[in-house]
């Protein structure tokens, strides 16, 4: 993999499709507040990739799905998903109607740190419905993770996935009072079949 190409494509404004089908390297539209731009994958490591900007910012995906954020303030620390056990699970293996719970730790704009604990519950349509992406239209299943975070309310994702459980898009609320995080792939890291 491509360990010494990460960073954000310069000159953010414009058409990111364009430049996204000139970059021939794995890579993913990305906003996070009111900021963001096309990302080369910097590194895949165990199910990980790592996305990282030309100002050293960091973003961390579990096959697919919000890890952390690195070198920016408000940012997720870790994220863990576990089932009614406590066993780890793998986002990328849930099915259709799944419940589970979420741990995350995050720092505030003001470099306050919390910690927070929610009950999840993952729901996916059976239809695929096509969805426009950077360089292709997909069909792709809509997901929907709702978390009940206790004491602090609930927070939405969606995820836009394909019959293999790769995610195409996502827009995450990764935290209670969190700027929106969004990515979709302009170029998949994984094997396409």
């Amino acid at each position: 993999m491509l360990a010494t190409l990460g960073s954000m494509v310069p000159g953010q404004h414009g058409d990111l499709a364009a430049r996204a089908r000139k970059v021939p390297y794995a890579s993913i539209e990305l906003s996070f507040g009111r900021g963001g731009g096309l990302l080369v994958l910097a590194e895949e490591q165990g199910g990980l990739t790592f996305w990282q900007t030309a100002r050293n910012e960091t973003v961390v995906l579990r096959h697919g799905f919000l890890q952390s954020i690195a070198g920016i303030k408000p940012r997720l620390e870790m994220s863990k998903s576990m089932g009614a056990d406590g066993k780890l699970i793998s986002m990328a293996s849930l099915g259709s109607d799944e419940r589970f719970r979420v741990e995350r730790s995050w720092v505030d704009k003001k470099g306050v740190r919390h910690a927070g604990r929610a009950e999840a519950r993952w729901v996916c349509s059976t239809k695929t419905r096509a969805i426009k992406l950077p360089l292709t239209t997909r069909e792709l299943y809509k997901c929907t993770e709702t978390l009940d975070w206790a004491d602090r309310g609930e927070t939405r994702s969606v995820y836009w996935r394909d019959a293999g459980g790769h995610v195409w898009k996502a827009d995450v609320a990764a935290w209670p009072g969190a700027p929106g995080i969004s990515w979709q792939v302009a170029r998949p890291w994984w094997a396409q079949s």
